[in-house]
Formats: C-alpha cells, sequence, structure tokens
C-alpha cells in the first residue's frame, strides 16, 4: 500500500471494532440461508393438511460455542389469516439475528379461521387484507387459530432441538419473536405453559354454520383454504395438549427470552408457570395501533371505528376478543408483583405516535400497527435478550421447557362458593400455600392433600401455590360476595 498511514488506520480501525465488538448485538457475521424446509404436517381449520415450511439461517464465519448457538424463531403476523415466513418483518429479523451469531428461522404456522354465516359486508380492502374476511363465526375461532399457532410454534422449535448437532444450536438458549398475530403465538409459545392456561375455547366445541356465501371467493378459494364452502369441514375438535403433537421428543430446551411486537395475550399467562426462571420479555407497541390495542380492549376496535365513519360507513365487525396489548402486559405483570411468581423482566418500548386514522390512512411513516425505526427496536432486543444466554460449557439445559414438565391440573369450584376446595393433580401433591393477593399467606399445609376445608374467607381474589413432584403451579382461586 502506498499510504502507510491510510493502512495503520485501517489496521487500528479493525482491531478497534473486534476489540469493543459486542457479542449477540452487533452484527458481525455472515449467512447461510436455506428456504422451505418441512417441519411438521397438520390440520387446519377446516380439515384440510397442511405442510408447514421454515426458513433456516446460519452464520458461516462465526465460531460456534462449545454448547451451540442460540435459537431465535420469528413469527409472522396477518390477523391469523394471511401472512407468511417470506413477509414483512420477520424474514429480516431471521437474518439480523443470524449475523448475531444465532442460529435463526422464521415459521409459517397454520392459518384461517371459520367466517360468519351472517351476510356482514363492506367493500372495503386494508393492508391487503379483505375486509369482509374479518368478520368471525364467533370469538372462539380467534382463541383456536393463536392456539394452533402456538403448538405449530413448538413443533418448530422441536424439530430445530432434534437436529441441533447439524444447526448447532444449544437448547439452553431459546428465543422466540413475533409481531402482530405472530406476537400472540410467541407470547403463548413461551407462556402457556401449564395445561389449566389452556382455553375453553380450544376444547371440542360444536360445529359450526357454513360461513355466508359471500366469503366464498375472497376468504376461503382466495387464500386456498378450501376449494368452496360445500367441502369444507366444519367440525371443530378438540385441539389437544397445549405441546401438540408435532415433533414430540423428551429432549428439552429452555426459552430465554421473547420479543413480542405490537401482539397481545388473551388471558393471565404469568400466575401459572413450570419455569423457575421466566423468560425476559420485550415488548414493543405504538399507543395509536388501531389493530391491536395498546391496553386492553377488542381486537381491530381502532379498524372498526375508522371503517364504520364516512366515506365507508362499514358495519362493525362481529365477533372480536377482548385482549390485553403491550402494555395491558406490562400492567398485568406489574400487578402480579406480590404474589411471589416469577415474573418476567420487561422491557416496554414504544413511541409518542398518535396519529389519528384519518392521519395514518394518509401516511404510512405514522401507522400505528407497525415497527417505528426498525434498526433502534431490533438492536434494543438484541441488547436486552444478550445477557440472559448461558455462556458456560456445562451443556445440560436447566429450567427445562418441554411437554413432559407439562401438570395436569385441577382447582375446584372456582369460584369457591363453599368451605370445600379440591385439587386434582396428575403427580403427587408436596404442598399447599394460599395467599391474599397482596402477598399475605393465610393457609398452608404439607402432603398430598386434595380436599381443603377453609372457612371465614373474606371475597376477593387468592393465589393457590401448589408444589408437586412435576413442579409448582400458582392458580388464581376467586371468592364470590
Amino acid at each position: 500500500m502506498k499510504n502507510p498511514f491510510l493502512f495503520l488506520t485501517l489496521v487500528c480501525s479493525l482491531l478497534f471494532e473486534n476489540l469493543f465488538a459486542q457479542k449477540w448485538v452487533d452484527t458481525l457475521y455472515g449467512i447461510q440461508q436455506t428456504n422451505n424446509v418441512i417441519y411438521d404436517t397438520q390440520p387446519d381449520f377446516a380439515g384440510n393438511l397442511r405442510a408447514l415450511h421454515m426458513n433456516i439461517t446460519v452464520p458461516i464465519n462465526d465460531t460456534p460455542p462449545s454448547c451451540g448457538r442460540p435459537l431465535l424463531i420469528a413469527i409472522h403476523g396477518g390477523a391469523f389469516i394471511s401472512g407468511n415466513k417470506d413477509a414483512d418483518a420477520p424474514p429480516a429479523i431471521m437474518r439480523d439475528f443470524a449475523k448475531r451469531g444465532f442460529t435463526t428461522a422464521s415459521i409459517n404456522y397454520r392459518l384461517g379461521m371459520f367466517q360468519t354465516n351472517a351476510f356482514v359486508n363492506c367493500n372495503v380492502s386494508l393492508f391487503g387484507i379483505p375486509w369482509n374476511c374479518l368478520n368471525m363465526q364467533d370469538t372462539s375461532e380467534w382463541f383456536r387459530a393463536s392456539y394452533r399457532g402456538m403448538q405449530d410454534a413448538k413443533s418448530a422449535i422441536r424439530y430445530l432441538i432434534k437436529n441441533a448437532a447439524l444447526y448447532k444450536i444449544d437448547p439452553r438458549n431459546v428465543f422466540v419473536v413475533g409481531e402482530s398475530a405472530g406476537g400472540f403465538i410467541a407470547m403463548a409459545t413461551a407462556f402457556l405453559d401449564e395445561n389449566i392456561e389452556k382455553p375453553a375455547q380450544c376444547n371440542a366445541l360444536a360445529a359450526v354454520m357454513p360461513p355466508n356465501a359471500l366469503y366464498e371467493n375472497q376468504c376461503i378459494q382466495g387464500p386456498g383454504f378450501d376449494t368452496s364452502i360445500a367441502s369444507m369441514n366444519l367440525q371443530r375438535p378438540d385441539l389437544g395438549s397445549i405441546a401438540g403433537n408435532g415433533n414430540l421428543s423428551n429432549l428439552p430446551y429452555t426459552i430465554k427470552g421473547v420479543g413480542n411486537f405490537y401482539g397481545a395475550i388473551m388471558s393471565d399467562l404469568f400466575t401459572n408457570y413450570s419455569y423457575n426462571q421466566a423468560p425476559a420479555l420485550y415488548l414493543f407497541h405504538q399507543p395509536n395501533d388501531l389493530v391491536v390495542p395498546y391496553t386492553y380492549d377488542r381486537l381491530l376496535e381502532g379498524e372498526a371505528y375508522c371503517f364504520t365513519q364516512f366515506p365507508a360507513n362499514c358495519a362493525w365487525l362481529i365477533n372480536r376478543p377482548k385482549v390485553y396489548g403491550s402494555k395491558g402486559i406490562q400492567n398485568m405483570i406489574a400487578s402480579l408483583n406480590a404474589a411471589q411468581i416469577p415474573l418476567p423482566n420487561v422491557f416496554f418500548d414504544s413511541t409518542l405516535n398518535n396519529a389519528d386514522c384519518l392521519a395514518q390512512i394518509g401516511d404510512p411513516n405514522v401507522v400505528g400497527h407497525s415497527i417505528s425505526n426498525y434498526w433502534l427496536r431490533t438492536s434494543n432486543m438484541a441488547k436486552f435478550f444478550a445477557p440472559t444466554i448461558d455462556t458456560s460449557t456445562n451443556c445440560s439445559p436447566t429450567n427445562l421447557v418441554g411437554y413432559k414438565k407439562e401438570l395436569n391440573l385441577k382447582v375446584y369450584p372456582n369460584p369457591m362458593l363453599g368451605s370445600e376446595l379440591y385439587i386434582e393433580a396428575d403427580a403427587k401433591i408436596l404442598s399447599v400455600d394460599i395467599q391474599e393477593y397482596l402477598g399475605k399467606k393465610i393457609f398452608s399445609s404439607m402432603g398430598n392433600n386434595t380436599r381443603l376445608t377453609l372457612s371465614n374467607l373474606a371475597h376477593g381474589l387468592y393465589f393457590v401455590r401448589i408444589q408437586t413432584e412435576k413442579g409448582k403451579s400458582v392458580v388464581k382461586l376467586e371468592i364470590p360476595k
């Protein structure tokens, strides 16, 4: 090189970069991507078998730790009726975290729900999702769609853990990230970990009425959910265990962190748990999100309001459940602090964006249901996840999460109307403690007690803490007036 000073500057720059590079945070590596790997085959909502695919990306010039790389699963959005592994943020998250030294995958999962049999029509399309297709048979359809997605995400993780040697994965360090509907799925994959948390809507339900003929082309044939309404299986069977049945194995893994970009949860997923330490939780949500509520409200409430106004004058979308958005999740976790529950460490990321629906329609830069400043948010998430990664050379997974650890537990009657409380579990009960909502212990019992006599308890909420041979569970107990 003709300029020795320039050469010296470049060498020093490279040394400085390597010296101060942040492991698992900076994008340091080249990557290699393998597309359309089939990880499972499962029946969809209408009874059709679906092959489920994932894209897998790995670093190509890193030195993997002796126990393997952390694994990150990215899950797309689309209101459970659209989207795929190649769209929106998940492909970028997959590639960028592979550049940070993770083995990553962007996954497809089962899509589709039964639309209503009523004629609810509005000739408006929003963000590529047919408006009419968001009118479901009942609110149970949303629960069932999210539950199927969770089962598929768990199957995808187990597939990759089975192939840990091939992809150089450390089962102790699993991260699950999703946007919108994928955020629902990511949250459930980590925190819907006790069978008691299974939504009642995911048990066997009565068959649905055939969807209205209005939805045949745009909501059934168009996205390829079936060839016709007449050919759809209208039964709604029990959706099975919280683990699903895909790629079942005895290989354990630990979910260390969850990234939820403007997704939500449908119920409290924190009071009951199978882990000793809760996964870290990164939340990003904008306060003017029209699709998923920021705090607690019905799904699509903002959009429903906007498009009932002039000039669209749509009818309200029907059969939408209430959900807890990211701020609602943060508030829920804060309310449980006194209950001695292992709660997630939360990083809450947001904006001051308050653009209304007209402004959002006119300017895509202020849309609330989006990632504002992708690089900043994902860098924040990477920095938040990095300290949780176990880099020790003891490669035996601890704090295990896996289907064998699930505990079948029932506490009844709940609400408790008399003085008798019964506990059913598929493992020996070691102890039972009951405490008030603010943390004061009012009852304690050692041994395999399945019938408790409780008297003179004031109305309100209590926590029943049950230690079994399979682990500990906490159940909310309500005593009504």
